[in-house]
């Protein structure tokens, strides 16, 4: 991954990068979609609709060959350049995720979801885009699983819609911890209104996990604390809040949690980990804590994602 960083940095803006595929056993389709809760209000009161409408991406795994491929952008012309001009100031060179992209299988008797295949959600962080987690997102899929990337509107950085409608985020306040709680409860309406669009109606039959990056890993606990469909979920590294410390699952029965720490980032020194882990314990939550030897707090950053 290193050496891959190195060129990508070393490219000019007008070279073209493709990325390299999934190591798993799986090509890959995407596709994007636009979902409306005509049930709930736009929670921000920001959108030009009234109701909630979020964006995801979908990347399927493909069993057996593929004969027609397709390279793909990694993120629209609009969100690369507003992302460029955001990473600028930090040594990002110009124009570079412009030129990224990623090929992906385009069969057309593929491009339906294959419910054999478990349902992974992944939220991102606060200021970002769900582009950003395309690359990570492909590899998981290769594996065997359909990944939903998701932008959570007025949260991320942009979020483009098909009607060419841009919602910018940075509402939430990071140092107000009712504003914090408040885009949590909007990540987890979002994900069980995902979850009733993708048909997953029965908690018994369910096969669904989720994980997220910086906010993200928050919003997968606030998520299983708030719709007993997800199964499993993983905190890569991140601080937990709102009620889930305390309350833990509904339903506990047959659930499962991972927190994967850095080196020294554990349920001993985060009191928001050592509470949730309590809390799991007691009610018989299938739990393991892992620590990546080595690394220090925010080893799973936004680079390495980007090019995981």
């Amino acid at each position: 991954m290193v050496p891959l960083i190195i060129a990508i940095l070393l490219f000019s803006t007008c070279e073209a990068i493709l990325l390299p595929g999934p190591k798993g056993p799986f090509h890959i389709s995407l596709s994007n979609h636009e979902l409306v809760d005509k049930s709930r209000k736009d929670p921000w009161n920001l959108d030009t609709i009234p109701q909630r409408r979020i964006m995801l991406s979908e990347f399927s795994p493909v069993p057996g060959d593929c004969s027609k491929t397709k390279t793909i952008p990694y993120m629209s012309p609009t969100v690369a350049g507003a992302e460029d001009n955001i990473l600028l100031p930090y040594g990002w060179p110009a124009g570079i995720l412009g030129n990224i992209s990623m090929e992906f299988c385009v069969q057309p008797e593929h491009h339906k979801r294959n419910e054999n295949f478990p349902l992974v959600l992944f939220s991102g962080g606060l200021n970002t885009t769900r582009f950003f987690y395309s690359a990570i997102a492909q590899e998981v899929a290769g594996r065997g699983f359909n990944i939903l990337t998701l932008d959570h509107p007025f949260e991320t950085d942009i979020v483009e819609f098909p009607d060419r409608t841009i919602a910018y985020g940075g509402h939430t306040n990071t140092s107000d911890l009712s504003s914090i709680l408040f885009s949590l409860d909007i990540r987890s309406q979002d994900v069980s209104f995902i979850l009733n669009k993708f048909g997953f109606k029965e908690r018994e039959k369910a096969k669904v996990a989720m994980f997220g990056h910086s906010f993200g890993r928050a919003a997968t606990a606030a998520a299983m604390g708030n719709d007993s469909r997800i199964r499993g979920g993983v905190n890569l590294d991140g601080l937990l809040w709102g009620p889930v410390i305390e309350n833990g699952f509904e339903l506990p029965g047959n659930r499962k949690f991972l927190l994967w720490g850095a080196e020294g980032h554990n349920s001993s020194s985060d009191e928001s980990w050592g509470k949730f882990w309590s809390t799991l314990n007691k009610q018989g939550v299938w739990k393991r804590e892992l620590s990546l030897a080595g690394e220090r707090m925010g080893v799973f950053g936004i680079y390495r994602l980007l090019l995981m």
